[in-house]
């Protein structure tokens, strides 16, 4: 089993352990943007029930019908500190008696009992312990979901990871993109990332190397490769548009500018894609 760049060192046996104890709850805690929905994946996927469906819960339906459905599968509750009491009372019920309300009473009218087979793995912000301390989330919750009990810490308190994470990240995408003959940075670029605080963590780095990748021509990613940042906060919608702008021009290169398969490829609406195209003076 590969632990991958983004799992904290010191969280890494904790990360497998919880892998492997395919019956117990996980509990990830950290900021937005830390690797949390990553490294949830990345425990189903290292897990025995790794061939069954990974569900991310939907805010619009109740606990208990998501619970039901992902029978013999993991179900991945987001930000499990802003359910309501009633449906942290669903969830520590489940983690008791494996089971749920049925969606049918039974004939006296009454909820009969489920039972359904499913992996628990919760994401929480850092606050839980505190929101638990104050009573706005269930206490004895709180103590079952926290047997395995993971935390991701902001990108700027990763400072001896940085460049395994950064490097791991760039392999990720040159691969996704086919770009791999590009293999590190320039020596002003590490500089230039190092020095930056990070305060999108993860989410952000990876979308500050992607539009960089992007870019790049060359073996190494270079300053000129670099969108805008290194100020107080980086401007993510104009990172956003700077990566649409060179994301379809890439995509037009690469088709010869036949508009029929970069639609295909970008897998957008005609009409969506000519609007962006000539939104970034890409075509007139």
């Amino acid at each position: 089993m590969s632990m991958v760049y983004f799992i904290p060192a010191s969280q890494r046996k904790i990360a497998l352990n919880a892998a492997q104890a395919d019956d117990e709850p996980v509990l990830i805690i950290g900021g937005s943007g830390t690797g949390k929905g990553a490294l949830a994946k990345w425990i189903h996927q290292n897990s025995p029930r790794s061939a069954q469906p990974c569900f991310i819960t939907n805010r619009e339906r109740t606990l208990a019908e998501q619970i039901r459905e992902c029978n013999g599968g993991t179900l991945v509750i987001d930000d499990v500190t802003s359910y309501p009491v009633s449906e942290q009372l669903v969830l520590l019920n489940f983690l008791k008696t494996k089971a749920v309300p049925h969606p049918q009473k039974s004939t006296s009218g009454t909820a009969m009992p489920m039972i359904v087979n499913v992996r628990i793995i919760v994401t929480s912000v850092p606050q839980i312990d505190s929101r638990a301390r104050a009573g706005m989330f269930n206490d004895e919750l709180l103590l079952r979901l926290s047997k395995n009990r993971i935390e991701m810490p902001g990108l700027a308190d990763r400072e001896d990871e940085f460049e395994d994470i950064a490097l791991g990240i760039l392999q990720e995408i040159t691969h996704e993109l086919h770009k791999e003959y590009i293999k590190g940075f320039s020596e002003k670029v590490w500089s230039q990332l190092r020095a930056y605080d990070w305060p999108g963590n993860l989410r952000e780095l990876r979308n500050v190397l992607r539009i960089s990748v992007l870019s790049c021509e060359g073996e190494r990613v270079e300053m000129k490769d670099l969108p805008d940042f290194g100020h107080d906060k980086i401007n993510f919608q104009a990172t956003r548009a700077e990566f649409e702008k060179v994301y379809l021009s890439e995509l037009l290169k690469s088709f010869n500018h036949d508009l029929d398969k970069v639609t295909r490829a970008s897998r957008m609406e005609r009409v969506t894609l000519m609007e962006k195209l000539k939104k970034h003076g890409l075509i007139h």
